[in-house]
């Protein structure tokens, strides 16, 4: 069968969906909707769940190469968005679209991603699970579609959280240090101008400020033209 036909059925399946679901009193349609500069668009999902399973049993996530494959098959569910699977530190977080999610994706409750986590051999302590709500599109969608955020990272040793409450203040006084350079070297121009009067630094600051434009360089002969020579234009 060919791919691109799978892809338009699957895209009007879901238009069909959408359609019968926009009327319907089950899902609040105006949730899907964001707007952005001035225009409104759809996205697939809002308000959904991050879990993160910790203090699991390092046995049962057996090596590296294992769970490498537990996290491909948990990116195999449909309703799994993002997972991670962390064997170092016995740590599972997935992003999953939750059982009465606004949306008209596929949807799976908690207790399904845990029997599904329970038959590939890695079973849960439910007392040091967490879970909270995820907003899909501030937290997902706009970082990776805003490359200015994929760009900033929080300094070594800090979380971003912490780094986002220290950057006004960083800002600040990375401005008034920039001021403070400035300052420093008109001081350092000052003094050094002041030990050698000899020197016309009125002529000098002049010549600064009226720098004459570098020569255009001559574009160097190809190997072929050199070879050759220049190709006669008719």
């Amino acid at each position: 069968m060919d791919r691109r036909e799978e892809t338009s059925i699957s895209e009007s399946k879901y238009r069909q969906d959408l359609e019968q679901q926009r009327h319907s009193n089950e899902i609040d349609d105006s949730k899907n909707y964001v707007v952005e500069d001035g225009k409104r668009f759809r996205v697939p999902y809002k308000i959904i769940k991050k879990v993160v399973f910790e203090g699991l049993d390092k046995s049962e996530l057996k090596t590296q190469e294992y769970s490498a494959r537990l996290q491909y098959r948990l990116l195999l569910q449909e309703p799994v968005i993002k997972a991670w699977v962390e064997f170092s530190r016995c740590k599972i977080t997935v992003i999953y679209n939750p059982e009465g999610a606004d949306n008209i994706k596929e949807k799976m409750s908690l207790d399904a991603l845990i029997d599904f986590m329970a038959k590939e051999g890695v079973h849960v302590d439910r007392s040091k699970l967490h879970e909270e709500d995820y907003d899909y599109y501030n937290e997902f969608y706009k970082y990776a579609y805003n490359p200015k955020s994929i760009r900033e990272h929080p300094p070594y040793g800090f979380t971003m959280a912490q780094w986002r409450k220290m950057k006004p203040e960083w800002e600040v006084k990375q401005k008034e240090y920039a001021v403070k350079k400035a300052q420093k070297q008109k001081e350092y121009q000052a003094a050094y101008e002041a030990q050698h009067p000899e020197v016309d630094w009125s002529s000098v600051h002049q010549g600064e400020q009226e720098a004459p434009q570098e020569p255009k360089t001559q574009k160097k002969a190809s190997v072929m033209s050199r070879i050759f020579g220049k190709k006669q234009q008719a």
